[in-house]
């Protein structure tokens, strides 16, 4: 017997009785006692701590071999320290999972293809509330610090036990627990880390404290970690991308005989952001055993994460497309994409002087916390266990100050371009801007640029649950589990704003009014700083290859918000329209027989659920009427535009029987034939479901005024209805799915295995911009600056152009295969590499029942593959891990009728350690020693519509650990 065995049989004995059923029972699934596990529990032995890279990967591989159900697991290699720095990245290296990373970090794991949404993650099988702002049901695992956990595990096929939510898989984490550790034992780490892009050394620490008394019945657990860190976030990207304009080849403002014609982009940026991140996680964790049958346990865990973060922008808009300031235009025939423009003003005697590029920025300081209790009580009779848990978890997030602010390039640049080939972004203009700019040539304040408008969230639910396992001795089967559970979840999301009043501004008066906005705002009242007080002296530095430009002017924010603060009092309003609520109560109950029979295992269940969802949103109507007096002046803003504002729930029950199946196969001492089929399903996002409705009227008045304007917008600024907003009528996600795989165990901790998997998945959910119709109240309005015309908007059946919503695909499959192999050699060496294939079909887009387009699903990817190479003794520890994931599909362009694509990206990273005696150790780490970048494109029948090239940076760290 392996020693990862013998560990998992003093678990169990730690779980069962002793008793002839219970023995029987390990003994039909190959954990019959041997005399010296008996001797073990007799004494109480300790379990001796798994250290190591090589242990800890022959723990994950004997936790996989023994399930009953398709597992993948990771586990500490030692107390406190986790394989990386977080749970996402370790989790990138189990096959058919990708992460997405946020500042460098793995922030949410997707599963087989799909979506991070419908990954579901729980720790100590509950979940975890993690708002950043907008509620998500995706877990944020950059919130989670990964010293707390010792494993997680990764469910690929559904048990009835486990809560519905995973159509992807479920990931279970698992913190630690002091009675399963020494007495008076924990560690001390400290880290410093750097960015190739940031060259700044920043602190990090961790620490878990475990004390149990001498008859190990009672114990607490402390951990505590802290970690500052500065993200420096680089991208090129195309921020609005459509089908509005057909352009022809030029050359010199002279259309190319015969030439390509393509559509632009309508805005390109460039963009710089640094983010302060200051995490912060405590652990409190108490058991109590008064007798040997009865078990107390209590959790309490909070997390901060401080995202203070400053964006420098330079943005080209399509403002300027004509022949007016363009002198050349750049075609790709193929791809029907302009690839670069060249503008200059008076080259040839007509150009204009352009307002492009523009300098914007973005101040930021935000917070999220997560909060999470809960209580336990376990019993453990002669044929049963029973556990009752109950507790809530709340999280909740977003900036508590925001503002953006814009200058127009105007006279400080006379010309500038970009170009889009070549898989990359380049931009020039005038070098002599920084230095105009610093004179007072051009950077004329963009006013209607200057805003604040921010989201922020909170996410909780209350929850318990009653769990029995049943040991029983009918034939086949020896285990029944059965169970209920009561969840009630809670989202609220809104807007606020940060205003910068006068000094002299009656803010009480305001806000008994009501009348506190944005004509108030320093930005409406000659209060931007002149662009000469803000400008950097130079360029924009330490800027990785993704950024292609001559020149990066850009703004001291820091020094903007100083100057605006000490000439202003801040003021922040909650938006009080501008708001969506989802309430979910969830009540669930399941049966699961466990069975064996000779070489025979695995599990039969079913699970029902009933949800009831009540969704509400305040939904807003706005009408844009005129713009302009008959002298051409701009009008006031409440006397351009009207709106109006209802709020609406909407109430929803559904009903879900979710069957499953796990059966396990020992054919031999070593090799392992499974075979899984369920029924699984997952609720929408919640901005899918509740994100209020937004339909904008734009009066033939108001449209006459804005067509001579620069950034005049052929289907914003047109009359008639446009608008966006959630779908609340959208159903569950379900999907049908099977696994099959075969697995071979040939040494201790050594193995390969290669599995089949097909979901069929129905009502997943896509973003769509089409025309629709939708009903309003009919008003009229007299417009006193147009002769008092009186103008009628409204009714049933209107006609909404470009209506940004989400519809339900059908139809949809996910299939593959996935391949492991795990070997540890005899001299210390040993590799873990493992590769998926995943197929998705072209699904069908349906609304109100009509198909309006086709998708592949959201987030799959092509394939995966992972591969680690690790050289360990006594004292030395060395891992390089590399990590490629194949192209994935990323939204749906309704426009285009095609998905953005994320190319194919690899990276490596390589962790060493070094024990300078039992207790004190050295580590050092390269995050990224590739210095990866991804890149996204538009359509898949070419790589040649350039949409984003981004860079997190190269990440180093060093750090000691003394364990005690």
């Amino acid at each position: 017997m392996t020693t990862n065995n013998y560990s998992k049989v003093i678990r169990n004995q730690r779980i069962f009785a002793k008793s002839l059923l219970c023995l029987s029972v390990l003994s039909a699934m190959g954990y019959a006692q041997t005399p010296e596990a008996e001797k073990a529990d007799e004494e109480n032995i300790e379990v001796i701590e798994i250290r190591g890279i090589r242990a800890s990967s022959a723990e994950n591989l004997s936790i996989k071999r023994t399930s009953d159900a398709v597992v993948d697991a990771i586990t500490a290699e030692d107390i406190g320290k986790f394989p990386d720095k977080n749970v996402a990245d370790s989790l990138q290296r189990v096959p058919g999972v990708v992460i997405q990373r946020s500042g460098g970090e793995g922030a949410t794991v997707s599963i087989r293809g799909l979506s991070s949404d419908l990954t579901f993650t729980q720790l100590n099988g509950n979940f975890i509330a993690s708002s950043p702002g907008e509620p998500s049901r995706s877990f944020s695992y950059a919130l989670m610090p990964s010293t707390m956990i010792e494993r997680v595990e990764v469910f690929k096929s559904s048990e009835a036990r486990l809560d519905e939510g995973g159509i992807g898989g479920t990931v279970l984490m698992y913190s630690r627990k002091p009675l399963n550790m020494d007495k008076n034992s924990g560690i001390v780490n400290l880290e410093y880390s750097n960015s190739d892009i940031t060259d700044k050394y920043e602190p990090q620490f961790s620490g878990i404290y475990s004390w149990k008394n001498d008859d190990e019945d009672l114990g607490f657990l402390l951990g505590y970690t802290r970690q500052d860190r500065t993200n420096r976030s680089q991208s090129a990207r195309v921020n609005i991308i459509n089908k509005n304009f057909l352009y022809q080849e030029r050359k010199d403002n002279q259309l190319v005989e015969g030439g390509a014609k393509g559509y632009a982009p309508q805005s390109m940026v460039q963009e710089v952001l640094e983010e302060q991140r200051e995490r912060e996680g405590f652990q409190v964790t108490t058991q109590w055993r008064p007798t040997d049958s009865l078990e107390f346990g209590m959790n309490y865990f909070r997390f901060t994460l401080g995202q203070d973060s400053i964006l420098n922008q330079l943005e080209y808009p399509e403002w300027n497309n004509n022949d007016n300031f363009w002198t050349d235009v750049r075609v790709d025939a193929e791809a029907e994409y302009v690839t670069g423009i060249d503008y200059s003003a008076g080259t040839s005697g007509s150009q204009r002087l352009s307002a492009i590029p523009r300098i914007n920025g973005e101040y930021k300081r935000e917070e999220s916390t997560s909060d999470t209790f809960d209580f336990y009580a376990k019993y453990e009779g002669d044929n049963f266990n029973a556990k009752l848990t109950f507790g809530k978890t709340k999280a909740e997030g977003g900036p508590s100050e925001k503002f953006r602010a814009a200058y127009y390039a105007n006279e400080s640049s006379l010309y500038y371009g970009y170009d889009l080939s070549g898989h990359k972004m380049t931009t020039y203009m005038d070098p002599k801007m920084i230095e105009n700019l610093t004179a007072g040539i051009g950077g004329q304040a963009d006013v209607g640029a200057t805003d604040s408008s921010f989201v922020t969230g909170t996410q909780e639910e209350k929850y318990a649950s009653l769990d029995v396992d049943y040991f029983v001795d009918w034939g086949l089967v020896h285990t029944l589990h059965f169970g209920m559970k009561y969840r009630d979840g809670k989202i609220h999301r809104d807007t606020r704003n940060t205003f910068y009043l006068s000094p002299d501004f009656d803010i009480a008066a305001g806000e008994a009014a009501g009348t506190i906005n944005l004509d108030d705002d320093y930005s409406r009242n000659d209060g931007i700083p002149d662009i000469r007080d803000v400008i950097m002296s130079g360029s924009l530095g330490n800027l990785s290859d993704v950024i292609n430009t001559n020149l990066f002017p850009a703004v001291d924010w820091q020094r903007y918000q100083q100057i605006v603060s000490e000439n202003f009092v801040q003021y922040t309003r909650i938006e009080p329209n501008y708001v969506y609520n989802v309430q979910e109560e969830i009540t669930a109950a399941y049966l699961q027989a466990d069975f064996s029979y000779e070489d025979f295992r695995g599990n039969l269940g079913l699970r029902y659920v009933s949800t009831t969802t009540t969704s509400g949103s305040s939904d807003k109507i706005l009408y844009r009427l005129d713009w302009k007096d008959a002298q051409g002046n701009l009008l006031p803003e409440d006397e351009q535009r009207v709106e109006d504002f209802v709020y609406l729930e909407k109430e929803n029950t559904y009903d879900r029987w979710l069957p499953s199946l796990n059966l396990v196969w020992d054919l031999a001492d070593n090799w392992v034939w499974r075979f899984a089929a369920a029924k699984v399903m997952a609720r929408p996002g919640y901005d899918d479901l509740g994100q209020f409705q937004t339909l904008v009227y734009t009066s033939n008045e108001y449209s006459a005024d804005r067509s001579a304007a620069d950034d005049f917008d052929s289907i914003r600024d047109s009359e008639g209805w446009t608008g966006s907003g959630g779908n609340s009528s959208l159903l569950p996600m379900e999907s049908t799915q099977f696994d099959t795989s075969l697995e071979y165990y040939y040494g201790e901790g050594s193995g390969v295995g290669i599995a089949f998997f097909k979901k069929n998945v129905d009502n997943f959910v896509v973003p769509l911009i089409i025309d629709t119709t939708r009903s309003v109240p009919e008003q009229s309005f007299t417009l006193p600056n147009a002769g008092d015309k009186v103008v009628t908007a409204g009714g049933d059946d209107l006609l909404v152009r470009d209506f940004y919503t989400v519809a339900n695909g059908t139809d949809a499959s996910s299939s593959g295969m996935e391949v492991f192999m795990q070997h540890f050699f005899d001299n210390g060496f040993g590799i873990y590499a493992n590769y998926t294939r995943n197929n998705t079909n072209q699904a069908n887009v349906e609304l109100d029942g009509q198909k309006v387009g086709e998708s592949p699903l959201i987030g799959s990817s092509k394939y995966q593959w992972n591969l680690s190479a690790f050289y360990e003794n006594d004292d030395l520890s060395v891992r390089a891990s590399y990590n490629k994931r194949g192209p994935s599909v990323g939204g749906y362009v309704a426009s285009w009728e095609t998905n953005y694509y994320t190319e194919a990206y690899d990276q490596i990273d390589v962790n060493a350690s070094y024990n300078l005696t039992d207790s004190l150790m050295l580590s050092a780490s390269v995050i990224n020693l590739t210095q990866s970048e991804t890149y996204v494109h538009l359509g898949n029948d070419t790589d040649n519509r350039f949409i984003q090239n981004a860079y997190a940076g190269r990440r180093f760290y060093l750090g000691a650990t003394y364990r005690f």
